[in-house]
Formats: structure tokens, C-alpha cells, sequence
């Protein structure tokens, strides 16, 4: 039996020489950090579409459109998208226009006063009044109960009422709001009052009294001059009719629509249906009768979301959100589109390129920088010379190797490099992690699969490469590190009975092989030597770690650390002084207060003893010194 190596474990505190609480330094920065845009456009000097849902027309030359996924709402005048509400940070802030800020916009509905009333983070609806002023109107984030109905399931005040999935907004002429939400179909008077008017909680299928029917997933509802609502059944791909909300009838059956996802009645008070899997858009009279089916290249080429909506404008021209662009069919089938094809992953020039939630990055030798473009699911490369271009990836959600363009990834999260210039990704999240590894041509395969390995990784959290091309993961659920050599042996880098660490998360290695740990939720990094030697590193003058969770260290030395809601950075240079290198309120305004940390945090890297900031909330590479 060989013999256990004998492992040190040596606590370093970095601490004053005085121990009266006068001679401690305030935890201020000790010198400005300079701040540089390396590469990205903020949304709001540059505004591209990112899978908006619906569009809303709002005067003869004005339409409005919900950004669902740059959480603003744009106006379309002139041909020109323009901002029209909305700062782009992702939770609800009341203000006015610009100022307020809006959590994943969905459907809107114009009330006969000119009131906007927006659907958001799928429980809530915002309203917009002529003024320009932003605030809640109803409906409460939570449901708040776990048996029986919840506030607003039978009747509520609009303050109080539980919307479980809001995916659609219709206002009818008397102003009263038809609210689809899960399996239900609501109405919200003027007076405020919240009640149900077809549908229950659990999901069927079921017509006649319409208190009594039972829906699966409703994904839009349209309402036509007699006051009738129109349901798209989507998951029994079926389209219902609500008459005098009382009774409810198929309207078109099953098998005639593929995945009905919006619906709409033009002023001859003909049903136009999206079928958004097929990208088809079908025609019927009043009755239900087939009228036409109308596809083009521009539709089919195009991706929608997932609670898309369609609008018909008083020449009856149909309009449809897609990812990229806002596109408007004429009665005779003419296309047109406004918008940027690939907007959200623009390439060329550093300074005009743009990212959906860059979250992550590594330098080559040569100074090349390698993104992890998350939102996208692409491998972004920006060259030393500032040109950004697509390395790999086809910017669609799965696990496909191949190819450059022809791959695809499974929203990557981490990315390492080795001696010989291969990147290494983390592909997924939890249990499902893979690692993906993509050549200097920009090739991707698989080198880890948990269902073809022995591996039993719980949450991975980050990976760096050695000198000798071994990958170093944390595991932030089972607190360990994994080792797997370039032939995919898999083991526990250290005896975990030597250190217990807590959740785990950002690595960094230096040019002799120690590792670095940010120890999130003990509050430490903790150093693990070539020789196994382990060792505790805490800053000094006055400054206590806050959950650190990124790290990087400088061809100096000099050690960066992320804590604090995951914004602030803290330097300890590699003569163990420590200062605060950036203030937590400086990057992530845009963050998403709603998420968990292990989603917010902003990783780091160096080039050249210059750290670089992925700040997935602006979109944008972040350069400081």
C-alpha cells in the first residue's frame, strides 16, 4: 500500500500589525480603477431586438413592441426602432418611461384612455399611462398559498389576484381586461375586481359550461366586435370559442394546426391563427371555415418566442415579432421586416459587436480571447486585432458536435484552455454537465458525458487546465475538486478529509501549479500547492471576504477576487496588501436581483497583468486597470 503523502495545512492571515480598532484602514479603494469598454454595446445606444412577443400599435405612426428579453419596451417610428420605455434592467422599478424597468415584457393591450398595460415575469401586469408613468397594476408575484384556490382564482382586488402563467392581454371596448394565465382565462373590471370566467386549475380538455371547461396550456385569446373570445388550446391544438362567457365550443379542432401559438381577427372579423412550429400563418372565416394557408422564406427562416402574439392593424396587415426582426404581411402577401438579422450576436469590430450574457472568457497565447456568449449558446473569439467573429457554435440550444457553425451548446457557462491551445467548456448545468472541447479550427466534440462516464459531479462550477493539461473542476454541492487527465481519468484532487470546503466555485492556477479556491460560503480562498501543501487566504485592512466566487490571478501575482453580491472585486497583491480594486455598485446595474447568486456572478480574467470583466448583465467585456 503506498503511503498517503503528509499534507501541511498552513493558515495565512493578512492582517494589521496593531490590534486596536483604530489603527484598522477603512475598506476604501486606494486608487481609481480604470473602467474600459473592451468589447459590446450597451442596449441602449445600440438596440437590437432579442426575441420580442408582441407588438402593440399605439397611434396611426406609432407601434410599440415588447422586448422580452432586453426587458424594454421599443417603438417602431419612421422605420427606426427607437427606445420607448424601459432601462433594460431585468426586475420591475417604477418611474417613468426610460427610467422605470420592465421583467421579461410580454403581451400588451391599449385601453380606450391611451393606458398601456404590459404582462411581466409572467404573474404581473404593468401599466404605462399617456404620461409615461410606470407602475404595477395587478396581479402579486407569488401565489402565496399551497391548498386550495389562491387570491383572485375565484375573485380578488387586482392587487391581491394570483395570475399562475400570463400569456396573454386582450382589453375590450368597455375597457374590461381578458387575462389568459395557465389554464384560465380572467377578466379584470374597471372597478378593479378579479374574477374567473372559463377554466379551472388543473389542465384538460373539456367544453360547455365554460366555469366547468378545462384547457391545456393557453397560449393567446383574441376577441372579436361581438364581444366572443377566441382560445388558443395550444397543448390540444385546438381553437375555442367563449360565448357571452358562459359557454365555451371548438372553434377548430384538432389536426388542423400543428402548434397554435397566436391568434388575431382582422376587420372582416376572419381568425388569422400562428402555427409557430410549422412558421404558417392560417385563415379562417366566422364559422370556422379554412380559408388560407401562408408561409414564406422570411417566416420559416425565422425563430419566434415562445409566447409570441400577432396583431392586425386596421389595413389588415398581419404583424409578427421574431427574433431578430418585427415582420408585417400585407393583405396580398407582400413581407417586409425591420429589425438586424443576428442583432444579439453581431460580429466585426470590437467596439460594435454585441452578446447575449457573455459570461465568460480565456486568453490564448497570442492575445486572442475566447467568449462564452451564454445567451447565444455560441464560442465567441475576439482577436487581438479587435475583430470579433462566431469560433463555434450555430447559436441553437443542444449538444450537437460538428463543425464551427455547424455544433451547438447547451447555454456553456466556463471555459478553460490547455499547452496546446484547445478550449474546454462547461456545456449545461448540474448533473447534465458536459465537457465540450473545441480545436484551434474551431471544432467541436465531447470529452466528458455523465451518461457515458463514470464522473458524478453534482453542480460544476468552474475548470482550469494545469501545466500538464489536467482539468481542474469545482463541484459547488458535493465541495470538491475534480481532477481529469487528458485521458478522461477522473479523480478527487485532494483527500477532502484535509479541508472542508463549502460550496466551492471560481478557480485560478498560477505558472507553478498552486490552485487557487474561492471557498464561497466559508468565506476564504483557499491555496493548494503543486506539493498538496494547503493554505488559507484571508485580505487584510479591514476587508472581510462576502461569499467570493471569481478569481484570477496576474502574471504578477497579484490575486482578484469577486464577492459581495458577486460585483465587488477585491485585489491582494502579492505582497499581501489588500484593497478594494472595484466597488460592488460600479458593474452588474443591470443584474437580476431575482435570480440566485450562482447565476449572477461576474468572472475574471488577465492579460498582460490587465483584468478583463464579463458583465453579462450590460453585455459587455469590461477591461480594467
Amino acid at each position: 500500500m503506498n503511503k498517503l503523502k503528509k499534507i501541511t495545512i498552513l493558515l495565512i492571515f493578512v492582517i494589521n500589525g496593531c490590534t486596536s480598532n483604530k489603527s484598522i484602514v477603512k475598506n476604501e479603494i486606494k486608487k481609481e480603477t480604470k473602467i474600459i469598454v473592451f468589447s459590446g454595446v450597451n442596449t441602449q445606444n445600440d438596440i437590437v431586438l432579442n426575441y420580442p412577443s408582441s407588438v402593440l400599435k399605439l397611434d396611426n405612426e406609432l407601434q410599440l413592441i415588447a422586448d422580452t428579453r432586453n426587458n424594454c419596451i421599443r417603438q417602431i417610428k419612421d422605420n427606426q426602432i427607437l427606445n420607448f420605455a424601459g432601462n433594460g434592467q431585468d426586475e420591475n422599478i417604477d418611474g417613468k418611461y426610460q427610467s422605470a424597468s420592465f421583467q421579461n415584457p410580454e403581451s400588451m393591450a391599449i385601453d380606450s384612455k391611451k393606458n398601456i398595460y404590459v404582462s411581466v415575469n409572467y404573474h404581473q401586469i404593468r401599466k404605462i399611462d399617456p404620461s409615461g408613468n410606470v407602475s404595477m397594476f395587478a396581479g402579486k408575484k407569488y401565489r402565496g398559498t399551497i391548498d386550495g384556490p389562491a387570491d383572485g382564482e375565484i375573485e380578488s382586488a387586482k392587487e391581491t389576484a394570483y395570475f399562475p402563467l400570463i400569456s396573454s392581454l386582450k382589453i375590450d371596448k368597455k375597457d374590461v381586461i381578458y387575462v389568459a394565465a395557465g389554464h384560465l382565462i380572467r377578466k379584470i373590471t374597471t372597478d378593479g375586481l378579479v374574477t374567473t370566467i372559463a377554466g379551472q386549475n388543473g389542465s384538460g380538455d373539456k367544453i360547455g359550461n365554460a366555469k366547468k371547461a378545462l384547457f391545456y396550456q393557453i397560449s393567446d385569446i383574441a376577441l372579436n366586435d361581438e364581444g366572443d373570445i377566441f382560445v388558443v388550446d395550444q397543448v390540444n391544438k385546438k381553437i375555442k370559442l367563449i360565448k357571452k362567457e358562459s359557454t365555451v365550443s371548438e372553434f377548430i379542432p384538432k389536426g388542423v394546426i400543428d402548434w397554435p401559438a397566436a391568434i388575431a381577427v382582422n376587420s372582416k372579423q376572419e381568425v388569422i391563427v400562428f402555427d409557430s412550429s410549422q412558421k404558417k400563418l392560417y385563415k379562417f372565416d366566422a364559422k370556422g371555415k379554412l380559408l388560407n394557408v401562408f408561409s414564406n422564406e422570411k417566416l420559416y427562416n425565422e425563430s419566434f418566442a415562445h409566447h409570441v402574439k400577432i396583431m392586425v392593424d386596421e389595413k389588415d396587415n398581419i404583424i409578427i415579432p421574431s427574433q431578430n426582426y418585427v415582420i408585417t404581411i400585407t393583405p396580398d402577401n407582400k413581407t417586409t421586416q425591420i429589425g438586424e438579422k443576428d442583432g444579439t450576436h453581431r460580429d466585426g469590430n470590437a467596439n460594435r459587436a454585441t452578446y447575449q450574457m457573455p459570461y465568460d472568457g480565456v486568453f490564448d497565447k497570442d492575445g486572442n480571447l475566447f467568449v462564452v456568449d451564454k445567451g447565444n449558446n455560441l464560442i465567441r473569439k475576439i482577436s487581438k486585432n479587435g475583430v470579433v467573429s462566431t469560433f463555434a457554435g450555430s447559436g441553437l440550444y443542444g449538444s450537437q458536435d460538428g463543425k464551427n457553425t455547424y455544433s451547438s451548446f447547451e447555454y456553456p457557462n466556463a471555459i478553460t484552455i490547455d499547452n496546446n491551445g484547445k478550449l474546454f467548456v462547461l456545456d449545461g448545468d448540474w448533473k447534465s454537465t458536459k465537457i465540450r472541447v473545441v480545436d484551434l479550427e474551431g471544432n467541436t466534440t465531447t470529452f466528458i458525458d455523465t451518461k457515458r462516464s463514470t464522473v458524478n459531479w453534482e453542480r460544476p462550477a468552474d475548470l482550469v487546465c494545469d501545466s500538464k493539461n489536467n482539468l481542474l473542476i469545482s463541484d459547488s454541492v458535493k465541495n470538491t475538486i475534480y481532477m481529469i487527465t487528458p485521458e478522461g481519468i477522473v479523480s478527487n484532487y485532494f483527500e477532502v478529509k484535509h479541508i472542508k470546503l463549502n460550496s466551492p466555485h471560481g478557480l485560478a492556477i498560477d505558472k507553478k501549479d498552486n490552485l487557487f479556491i474561492c471557498d464561497s460560503y466559508n468565506n476564504r480562498i483557499v491555496k493548494i500547492s503543486k506539493d498538496k501543501t494547503i493554505s488559507l487566504i484571508t485580505p487584510n485592512n479591514g476587508i472581510f471576504f462576502n461569499e467570493p466566487e471569481n478569481i484570477v490571478i496576474d502574471d504578477s501575482g497579484n490575486i482578484y477576487v469577486t464577492d459581495e453580491n458577486r460585483t465587488r472585486i477585491i485585489k491582494i497583491s502579492n505582497a499581501n496588501e489588500s484593497e478594494i480594486y472595484l466597488k460592488g455598485d460600479i458593474l452588474g446595474k443591470n443584474k437580476d436581483r431575482n435570480l440566485s447568486e450562482y447565476y449572477n456572478t461576474l468572472k475574471l480574467e488577465q492579460f498582460n497583468n490587465e483584468i478583463y470583466v464579463f458583465d453579462k448583465y450590460d453585455n459587455q467585456v469590461i477591461k480594467l486597470n
